[in-house]
This record gives structure tokens, sequence and C-alpha cells, in this order.
């Protein structure tokens, strides 16, 4: 799921966009888009 969100989004669809397709939490969504733009980690923690 993971994975789907953040390829969303780094195709440009909006982390609350792709939140919202998705069923998961837009804050949630935001984070792991930040988190893999800034560091490249895209596993949970």
């Amino acid at each position: 799921m993971r994975e789907r969100v953040i390829a969303s989004a780094e195709a440009g669809l909006p982390a609350r966009h792709a939140a919202e397709r998705f069923g998961v939490g837009i804050v949630t969504a935001i984070v792991w888009f930040r988190r893999t733009r800034e560091t490249e980690e895209r596993k949970a923690r």
C-alpha cells in the first residue's frame, strides 16, 4: 500500500488525493511522501 501511495504522489498526484484514493490517512500519506523525498526511505520504521 505504501509503495502505491508514494508512486502515485511521485507521478504527480497530490499526496492528499493519493490518500483518499487508497484509503489511508492524509497525514500518513504526506509523511510517507515527505520521508521518501527527503531521505529516500520507503519502508516502515
